[in-house]
């Protein structure tokens, strides 16, 4: 948190800077903090797919379902016009508990041969799938180490 102040106080302006300041927030519990941060972060990048997909993430797991959702209507949008990767919408799914989904959406960016997917897979929203099969198997089709 004190790392992630510093680079704010430094360029206010990074989006990247609030971003991980939020999931910083939400690894302690501070739902409203990360939430807020997290804002802050999607109004600096005009609404880019990174910052929303915390976003949705952070309203997801501090149990505002309505508005995750809501977030999760506007990446599909942007995906749909390929403004998002489908990891961006696996982050939300994550927070929501729904495994399914986020798998479906990262298996979209394995066959659209998203050069990201490999750097996503390494995201700490995503932890929580890496003891499932098919994260071992997503990794392997990609000619990752298990």
């Amino acid at each position: 948190i004190a790392l992630c102040k510093n680079f704010i106080e430094l360029d206010p302006n990074f989006p990247g800077a609030h971003v991980s300041l939020a999931l910083a927030y939400q690894r302690q519990g501070r739902f409203e903090e990360a939430i807020a941060a997290t804002q802050k972060g999607v109004e600096l990048s005009k609404r880019s797919a990174g910052p929303l997909g915390v976003l949705g993430y952070c309203y997801a797991v501090a149990g505002k379902r309505s508005e995750a959702l809501a977030t999760l209507r506007e990446l599909e949008k942007k995906h749909a016009r390929r403004e998002a990767f489908g990891a961006n919408l696996a982050y939300v799914y994550v927070g929501l508990g729904d495994k399914d989904q986020a798998f479906a959406w990262l298996e979209i960016d394995f066959q659209d041969r998203s050069g990201n997917l490999a750097f996503q897979l390494t995201n700490p929203i995503l932890s929580t799938l890496r003891s499932d099969a098919r994260y071992t198997d997503l990794r392997h089709r990609m000619g990752l180490r298990p």
